[in-house]
């Protein structure tokens, strides 16, 4: 299984440099080899266990040990908080350069629109990475009952429920495309703590729409309540969108609206798809010794080509999964890291047009209250003002939450806690939560 870039990542970045000059002068002493032998490697996952990312770390680095030199042991840490913010800025400016820690993460952490993100203190530009996966086109999915189709295109009915994680996500971007040129009847619910439980929810009829890559969870929808309603399609060699072998036949978002794309808009659109390149991947901290960062990457390239490996996710993913090895990680992710405010605004006006971005015309105000209820896994919070009771809701991404001072994620906020929130008012989303234990 080999890796391709398409041609229209080129965005002339240079690939981070390797060996320093001192190592090319005569005399200079040759560069140790890496060696694990009796040492521990640590695995930060920037997100809870159970999910799709915490599922690759352990896969890929559950193999990489075997191909580390010395085979050294292997510790799994859960960092979540934020989508992901907390894990990469701790990493970023704390986790020692030393090859014994690498952190495991998923497109969202490395978007241009995530970096913008006011709590987002990490420069993944500046990440060694290890390597990364490809990632495929999204399918959307849409409830098979003939009455909730019936929907979609009608502006007069009730919205269908799109559900979502956190809005960061390919598919509900690729709804919010669909909303303007399409013209989509569908309203976001977002907030669910992970894929599992947004799939849940589609299967029980809570939401009438679903999004997912891979062929382990869409197919037993497919076959219980749900039908292929578009596909974001993969990219060809020279850049073209192509659908996927495995669900041949489902149109393709960008061939469905390309005709009706602006030359402002083409430009958007090619940036958004730029976005949607890079899924999972590991990186090491900046600093770490090139002998250890080539060792990383060797020992990623063999688990990336081993049959164990390959067999897991050639089920999950399908025949046309891919990956992308450390040195064209780097420069895939500098290219992201490097998008300007200018291409990313035509987007980020859509996703406020439709309801994808936070957008509260009232003043977020703060107060001081102690926490009464939490419900939802910590998605809406419940307390006394004046002696009247609020409502907040609380966004896995938009919400900066911190628990004494750290960064944390909602699941951590518990009844009793006292906090200082800003938020609109009764019933908003709030914009930060601040609690001590």
């Amino acid at each position: 299984m080999t890796s391709s870039i398409s041609a229209y990542l080129g965005r002339g970045l240079s690939v981070l440099a390797g060996v320093g000059l001192l190592c090319m002068l005569p005399g200079a002493p040759a560069t140790a080899e890496a060696s694990f032998k009796g040492k521990t490697v640590r695995v930060i996952i920037n997100s809870r266990a159970g999910g799709g990312t915490d599922a690759y770390a352990r896969l890929v680095g559950g193999l990489l040990i075997e191909s580390l030199p010395g085979n050294p042991q292997i510790v799994f840490q859960n960092l979540p908080g934020g989508g992901g913010i907390k894990a990469n800025n701790y990493f970023f400016a704390k986790t020692k350069p030393d090859g014994m820690t690498v952190l495991a993460g998923s497109r969202t952490q490395v978007s241009p629109h995530k970096l913008r993100h006011k709590s987002a203190k990490y420069n993944p530009a500046k990440y060694r990475f290890v390597g990364g996966t490809e990632r495929l086109g999204s399918i959307i999915l849409i409830n098979k009952d003939p009455k909730i189709k019936a929907r979609l295109l009608d502006s007069k009915a009730k919205p269908l429920a799109f559900g979502g994680i956190d809005g960061e996500r390919s598919g509900s971007h690729g709804a919010v495309w669909a909303k303007e040129y399409l013209g989509w009847n569908v309203k976001f619910v977002l907030g669910y703590s992970g894929t599992p439980q947004m799939l849940l929810a589609a299967r029980r009829g809570e939401i009438d729409m679903v999004h997912n890559q891979t062929l382990f969870n869409t197919q037993p929808l497919m076959k219980e309540n749900m039908d292929a309603l578009v596909q974001l399609g993969n990219r060809g060699p020279n850049g073209e969108l192509m659908e996927r072998p495995a669900f041949k036949g489902v149109p393709v978002l960008g061939h469905l609206i390309e005709a009706k794309l602006g030359a402002g808009a083409k430009k958007a659109f090619a940036v958004w798809l730029d976005d949607q390149t890079v899924e999972k991947w590991m990186a090491l901290p900046p600093g770490t010794p090139e002998d250890y960062v080539k060792a990383w990457r060797t020992a990623y390239a063999k688990v990336m080509n081993d049959k164990r490996y390959k067999d897991v996710v050639n089920k999950q993913f399908g025949d046309d999964y891919g990956w992308f090895d450390g040195e064209k990680m780097d420069k895939l992710v500098g290219g992201l890291a490097a998008t300007t405010d200018e291409e990313l605004a035509f987007f980020t006006k859509l996703r406020v047009k439709h309801g994808l971005a936070a957008s509260t015309k009232k003043r977020a105000k703060s107060v001081k209250i102690k926490l009464a209820d939490i419900k939802r896994g910590g998605r809406e919070i419940y307390f006394k003002v004046k002696g009247k009771t609020h409502k907040a809701k609380i966004s896995g991404s938009r919400t900066d939450i911190t628990i004494n001072g750290e960064m944390e994620s909602r699941g951590k906020l518990k009844v009793g806690m006292n906090c200082t929130i800003k938020y609109p008012g009764n019933g908003k989303e709030a914009k930060s939560v601040a609690c001590k234990k």
